[in-house]
């Protein structure tokens, strides 16, 4: 009979072994669930937070210029045009347009070569400057052989003949204000001869 007790014993033995590797299993698997619970807790929180900061929660200013743009108020649309500008000078890159390389001569004989580049508002501004393009080189060209040496020759003349062409850019488009038209006028190459 004590024949019979010894296999019992060994028989136990092997049955604790696979327990104690289901045990393990057991432990890896909740460990992995821990691992991906807390992973996915702390993206949703990235997620979370990420998209709060880019909102403008509690700004009174953005309600106040949402509501003016719902009724169609010019003062709100022009305070959404400033900020719109003041974004644009501090953030995003200046969006310029070239116009033309004008040769003219000038009222006095003498000959000019400029090229011109203009500043805009946006990229859709930017489209409307390409095709009104025929007529405001005319007009430009107009401007400037009306020129003398004499006018364009030093710097203060030349920021006025900028200011002029503005304008005169400004008055073709039907822009009111230069966030509506051209907003500087740029010089890359000025030549005269």
């Amino acid at each position: 009979m004590a024949e019979a007790k010894k296999p019992a014993p060994a028989a136990e033995a092997s049955d604790s072994s696979p327990k104690g590797k289901k045990n393990t299993i057991l432990y890896i698997v909740i460990g992995l669930l821990i691992l991906v619970i807390l992973a996915g807790g702390a993206f949703g929180t990235w997620l979370f937070l990420t998209i709060s900061a880019n909102q403008n929660f509690g700004e009174p200013a953005a309600t106040a210029e949402q509501a003016a743009d719902d009724h169609g108020s010019d003062e709100g649309k022009k305070e959404k045009k400033k900020k719109d500008k003041k974004k644009s000078e501090h953030g995003e890159a200046p969006v310029f347009t070239k116009l033309d390389t004008f040769t003219v001569n000038l009222a006095t004989g003498a000959v000019l070569q400029t090229e011109i580049h203009v500043q805009v508002a946006d990229e859709k501004q930017s489209e409307v400057i390409k095709s009104y393009l025929p007529r405001l080189s005319s007009q430009v060209n107009l401007l400037l052989s009306s020129k003398k040496q004499e006018e364009i020759s030093t710097l203060d003349g030349k920021v006025k003949l900028m200011e002029e062409i503005k304008q005169t850019l400004n008055k073709v488009l039907g822009a009111k204000d230069d966030e509506d038209g051209v907003m500087s006028v740029e010089f890359k190459t000025f030549i005269v001869q």
